[in-house]
């Protein structure tokens, strides 16, 4: 009993460095997005749990990844002047929502980044055209956002997996198109930089699978709800930035052995094993202007479940 006692407090301070580590690499990266690691916060802890969070729950979430309370507050108010967040103050305490844009964002990106992968596709496509020069730049930003690939300066693609064609305009127009397997992989190949994305999924798994190892060799152990939260938002924020720029295309027209499979399989044994203890922490301390957070809805529990 002592012994199995020893190896359990020998694995939390393992996890406990293995959680630094982490957040030592998000301060390597320059230059710290804040306010992006911020955005992974709602996506993945608050959005399923009514939408608001306390900024002190915020701000001390962002302390244990390093970060001060004046760089929160200014990340903060970016997102609010950029129409993600509100704020709602009551006597001295303020609270930040998702705004309907913010929302409907995320609801967009949820299954991208906890379902969806590599599908067999069908061969159709949907084809973007700016039709004016002017405001081009930020539009065709936009699209690319959205997952759309350039293969001219007023033309986008992107493969259509089920998607209802969006609606045109008097400045973009958009079309349906089909592309047998060859030409799918030379569209791919002159509208993504596919080489740079799939080095991006081989330094994934390369940092996360000496943790999930970690995780399997100590799966009797106690995990601290705080250290299971910061990981768990820390992996999802790194996935989360290579898997908005997957442009997710049918399987004949990825490399060989693509990596963005793995690296999908790693993040959601990892999140699935940190899940629960990281709710600990939020049910415990998380807050809204209503008091303690709602459960989290039904969806929560069927992330990564589709792969």
């Amino acid at each position: 009993m002592q012994l199995l006692n020893l190896k359990r407090r020998v694995n939390v301070s393992i996890l406990e460095t293995e959680q630094q580590r982490l957040i030592d690499r998000f301060h390597a990266q320059k230059p710290i997005r804040s306010w992006s690691m911020i955005v992974s916060i709602f996506g993945d802890c608050v959005a399923p749990r009514g939408a608001e969070l306390w900024m002190g729950n915020i701000t001390e979430i962002m302390q244990m990844v390093g970060v001060n309370s004046g760089v929160v507050r200014t990340a903060m108010s970016r997102l609010a002047n950029d129409g993600w967040l509100e704020r709602t103050r009551i006597g001295r305490n303020s609270f930040y929502r998702l705004t309907k844009m913010g929302r409907e964002t995320f609801d967009q990106a949820t299954p991208r980044i906890y379902a969806r992968g590599p599908t067999k596709g069908n061969g159709s496509w949907i084809t973007a055209i700016l039709s004016e020069v002017e405001g081009r730049a930020e539009r065709r930003e936009h699209l690319t956002d959205q997952g759309f690939g350039v293969i001219a300066p007023n033309v986008l693609i992107k493969p259509n997996i089920g998607q209802q064609l969006p609606k045109s305009s008097d400045k973009i127009v958009f079309m349906q198109s089909t592309a047998p397997p060859e030409r799918a992989v030379q569209l791919a190949r002159q509208a993504w930089n596919l080489e740079s994305l799939q080095q991006g999924y081989h330094e994934f798994i390369e940092n996360y699978s000496g943790l999930q190892a970690l995780l399997e060799c100590g799966a009797r152990a106690p995990i601290a709800p705080e250290t299971a939260l910061i990981i768990r938002i820390i992996l999802i924020h790194d996935l989360r930035r290579l898997v908005l720029r997957d442009p997710e295309l049918p399987l004949q027209a990825l490399p060989d052995e693509w990596a963005g499979s793995v690296a999908r399989e790693l993040a959601a044994g990892i999140y699935n094993t940190l899940r629960d203890h990281g709710e600990i922490w939020l049910d415990s301390n998380a807050k809204n202007a209503e008091g303690t957070l709602p459960p989290p809805e039904p969806a929560f529990f069927e992330r990564f479940q589709a792969l």
